[in-house]
């Protein structure tokens, strides 16, 4: 019986010591948040967040009759965990706003450092709805989610930084963490209301090919001018700052528009009928990533340039060039154009046949005598002028 009670209280103590460890391994598996866990942060916001039966975060905040300017909020989850053998995070949201959701994913690391997505690398937005994969860059430190959004999010963990460290873009490693959360910034006047569930870690080896597509990105031209004669021209490629090629990228439009076209190969074609102020590249890579990248067009300059007395320096177009001859003159009409060059052939043949006549006369016997008579006549005189 004692040697029983040992093991028991062996046992017993193991699982108070394992129930005590600060840092607990996160399974390859959804994580099971707490409301008991779940803290919010802000400077001004009204922030609401709780735990639903289904596991889900409900988050919503207010700006309202705040004064102007921009406002954060921040709620996440306090718990010590051990990311170092995953390399990706992934979750569903639902903005169920009338507006857009800005929101970023922040890691707070066991040395008390935050860690964030950086602007210069892409996450994975795949949209309910279509279940197209776009990569997409963050503007100003936040992911922009359309009014009425309903999908997934990941988080390739290449496409980090310590916050306000760009030259960590992309070295950091998560290793032991303290906590994780959701950050929205809105200006004043604004209501959120978003949900985030189904979160889970992804594995370093499931998440290797979407940390190869952190840095991909269309480059070319951003600003194109609208041709006043002929065409403009742009070439886009999709490059990475890995050493690995990019290979089988296809361009297209991400919506008709008159007077554009781009070729597969990413060649884009404006024509003096292209109207809108902006459009929008699409390129897809493998078949499967979407890359967007938006083209703003500018007014020509080029018919305002004028030499010092006024003349324009711009090559006019076919209908401002003023007309010497209209259709209806005489002279423009081809029979006219006929007429000349046969006058022109016929004199020149009359000529040839004159002087020809005029040479063959003079090699005639009669001819001859008569110059034999003229040159004696001018010998016999004494003085000639």
């Amino acid at each position: 019986m004692i040697k029983k009670w040992k093991k028991r209280i062996l046992i017993a103590s193991l699982a108070v010591l394992w129930s005590l460890l600060p840092v607990q391994a996160v399974q390859a598996k959804q994580l099971h948040l707490s409301g008991n866990t779940i803290r919010e942060w802000n400077n001004g916001t009204q922030v609401n967040a709780r735990v639903d039966k289904t596991g889900s975060l409900q988050i919503s905040t207010s700006t309202q009759g705040l004064k102007k300017g921009y406002y954060s909020a921040y709620v996440y989850e306090l718990r010590n965990r051990d990311w170092s053998r995953y390399g990706a995070m992934t979750f569903s949201i639902r903005n169920e706003s009338d507006q857009t959701l800005p929101l970023n994913v922040v890691f707070t690391r066991a040395d008390q450092s935050s860690v964030t997505v950086s602007d210069d690398r892409n996450v994975i937005v795949i949209p309910k709805a279509t279940k197209e994969a776009a990569l997409v860059h963050p503007v100003a430190g936040l992911i922009q989610l359309e009014p009425g959004f309903v999908g997934q999010i990941r988080i390739p963990f290449s496409s980090l930084m310590v916050q306000d460290k760009a030259k960590t873009t992309g070295q950091v490693k998560l290793g032991k963490i303290t906590g994780w959360g959701i950050s929205t910034t809105t200006t004043e006047n604004a209501k959120l209301n978003f949900r985030v569930g189904n979160i889970k870690p992804v594995s370093q080896k499931q998440a290797a090919v979407e940390n190869d597509l952190t840095t991909l990105q269309i480059t070319g031209d951003e600003r194109m001018v609208r041709p006043e004669v002929g065409e403009s021209i742009a070439q886009y490629d999709v490059r990475s700052s890995s050493s690995k090629e990019v290979q089988n990228v296809s361009f297209r439009l991400d919506s008709p528009v008159q007077g554009a076209t781009i070729t597969p190969d990413g060649l884009l074609t404006l024509q003096t009928a292209v109207q809108p102020e902006s459009l929008t590249i699409r390129a897809l890579v493998d078949g499967k990533w979407n890359l967007a990248y938006p083209v703003i067009l500018d007014n020509s300059t080029a018919m305002n340039v004028q030499e010092k007395d006024g003349t324009k320096r711009s090559i006019p177009s076919p209908d401002q060039v003023t007309k010497v001859l209209t259709p209806s003159n005489p002279l423009m009409k081809p029979w006219v154009e006929w007429l000349i060059r046969i006058v022109v052939t016929a004199a020149g043949i009359i000529t040839l046949a004159a002087y020809w006549l005029w040479r063959k006369g003079r090699n005639t016997p009669r001819a001859q005598k008569r110059r034999a008579r003229r040159a004696q006549r001018r010998a016999r005189r004494p003085f000639s002028m």
